[in-house]
């Protein structure tokens, strides 16, 4: 289930601009509730530090990996 919440985190920012920018730029939190994340997903992601968008995705792909994130 979390694997496909963060695909589709992933797929939204990238087709999507306006929401692109507004995880880039200060309004991840507000943007994540559209998702249904439990608290310790959604630190997880606020916590990514990314200059792009590339690297934002390539953040989301490893936690996908994290067994502790697993809903």
């Amino acid at each position: 289930m979390f694997k496909t919440k963060i695909n589709a985190i992933a797929t939204r920012a990238l087709l999507d601009s306006e929401f692109k920018a507004a995880i880039m730029n200060g309004q991840r939190k507000e943007k994540l509730k559209e998702f249904d994340l439990n608290d310790k997903q959604v630190a997880t992601v606020l916590a990514i530090d990314a200059t792009d968008l590339d690297q934002f995705i390539h953040q989301l792909g490893d936690l996908i990996l994290d067994p502790g994130l697993v809903s």
